[in-house]
């Protein structure tokens, strides 16, 4: 990955080629919704030619329409950067999968059945029959457990689909609705060298390969593009965010944003009740 960022003193207005912005907590509200003014920011940019990209956690079929339709987003980094899309045709046109290793080291969890668990493949989210009939057993706060509903495709053996699918899987969620659980979980996979670890919400962590993330996705399409990290203004609010946060010339954290987002960041914006993204948009591009 290049080394470009911007000298931090400078004037940044007029410079910024590329947005890259994160969904969740970001971009969308807290109802998961692409408010009119964030939406009118990105067309302001795309309407300049500044490229415009959406980086997230979420698997490709995740990414609300509402996101996916704003007519000019080019290019979709999903599941924490495994997999980037052309928004525009479709074409999947980068793959970085969990190895073999790392998802037998996380076997034993997978198996057990008794935590929340979400594997990513082929750009979509599964998760056991029984979890999704019975999301509040496992610990899952109703306002999420509405988009897990819409969003996730229930198997009834997660396992074995898994084992089926074991050399191409994006990333592994789990979800942990206790202090415990959350204890259990990062005793079991906080020390491993075979994959990377993350969170993007309160209750879960997510594991993908080793080296993903979605700083070194966006790396790929800067190059793709001919654009330098310098560039480039990128926005979040999580953990799985703060490399990109690094990697941009501009980072932007959200007002509400966790402490780690805020200190890699050069600019806190207004969280994402008060449309935040467009706050940074007008701060930074508006010369662009």
């Amino acid at each position: 990955m290049t080394d470009g960022k911007l000298d931090k003193t400078g004037d940044f207005e007029g410079k910024i080629k590329l947005v890259a912005t994160d969904l969740d907590g970001t971009l969308l509200s807290r109802e998961m919704e692409l408010s009119e003014e964030n939406r009118r920011a990105l067309v302001r940019c795309i309407d300049r030619g500044i490229h415009v990209i959406v980086a997230t956690g979420r698997s490709r079929s995740s990414v609300p329409q509402a996101v996916r339709y704003v007519d000019g987003i080019e290019y979709l980094i999903c599941a924490n950067g495994a997999k980037i899309y052309d928004n525009r045709t479709n074409e999947q046109l980068y793959a970085r999968y969990l190895s073999r290793e790392a998802m037998e080291s996380v076997w034993e969890i997978i198996a057990a059945g008794d935590i929340m668990c979400e594997v990513f493949y082929d750009g979509t989210p599964y998760i056991s029959a029984a979890c999704y009939n019975d999301l509040a057993r496992y610990g899952v706060p109703e306002w999420f457990a509405d988009y897990v509903r819409k969003s996730r495709v229930p198997v009834d053996d997660l396992p074995a689909f898994t084992s089926e699918h074991m050399d191409v899987i994006e990333n592994v969620n789990f979800n942990y609705g206790s202090d415990g659980v959350s204890t259990y979980l990062r005793g079991r996979l906080g020390d491993s060298a075979l994959y990377e670890l993350t969170t993007s919400l309160p209750f879960n962590y997510e594991i993908g390969g080793l080296g993903v993330n979605k700083a070194e996705a966006l790396d790929f399409l800067c190059d793709r593009l001919h654009i330098a990290p310098a560039e480039t203004m990128c926005i979040g609010d999580n953990a799985n965010d703060v490399g990109m946060l690094r990697y941009a010339g501009i980072g932007v954290a959200m007002g509400d944003a966790v402490p780690a987002a805020q200190e890699a960041a050069d600019f806190v914006t207004l969280d994402s009740a008060q449309n935040g993204v467009a706050h940074a948009i007008d701060r930074f591009v508006r010369n662009g």
